[in-house]
């Protein structure tokens, strides 16, 4: 007779790592497995971004917990090679135009991997003019590439450097030169429903 008791341990629950097959440019397949779960709960294939030239993939994924959301990115490569990108919990992915540089985009912080895995940072911010008000909560809403460069749409509220209630909301873009990500310009305005800033404002000639 099979007896239970109180302690006997659980059946192991199946496994809840999840997998993608990315298809490379002449029939190569690799199987990209994703980080493991969190609280039982997965992390789940969200963007699959393969690079023009082939010889690339970045695989992004993604939990969805309570209260929490995370995301983790992998770069696989047609040799089956597949590498875990360090601080990859980003929301926004492409790649640059030559294909030498991975830019993603988190809440407040933009980065770019090479393809060695080796990581750039910036912050962009939003500049306020006016005495004792200070910006927070800034958002980044909006990666684009501009020339030879990169553009960052961000929204930022602004407060009192006292504190309270937010008072106005700017919409900022930064344009960054690449690969170095040295800020080039920033435009402000004021965030309405139907404009955003633009990424360079026009220069006059010279005469």
């Amino acid at each position: 007779m099979l007896v239970l008791t109180a302690d006997a341990p659980l059946p192991p629950v199946p496994s809840l790592i999840r997998q993608v097959d990315v298809a490379f440019p002449g029939g190569r397949i690799v199987r990209v497995e994703g980080p493991v779960p969190m609280a039982d709960f997965p992390a789940n294939p969200i963007q699959t971004l393969l690079f023009p030239r082939g010889d690339a993939a970045a695989v992004r994924f993604c939990w969805d917990i309570p209260k929490y959301d995370s995301c983790q990115m992998r770069l696989a490569r047609p040799d089956g090679t597949v590498q875990v990108l360090k601080n990859s919990n980003v929301r926004q992915l492409l790649w640059t135009r030559d294909g030498k540089y991975l830019i993603g985009a988190g809440v407040n912080t933009v980065r770019l991997w090479n393809l060695v895995g080796g990581a750039r940072t910036a912050v962009p911010q939003t500049p306020v003019d006016e005495p004792n008000r200070v910006t927070r909560t800034r958002t980044i809403t909006g990666l684009q590439l501009h020339g030879n460069g990169l553009c960052v749409k961000l929204l930022a509220d602004v407060f009192r450097k006292s504190g309270g209630l937010a008072l106005a909301q700017r919409s900022t873009t930064v344009h960054y030169a690449l690969p170095s990500l040295r800020p080039v310009e920033s435009v402000t305005l004021p965030a309405r429903s139907d404009a955003t800033a633009p990424c360079t404002m026009p220069h006059a000639e010279p005469g």
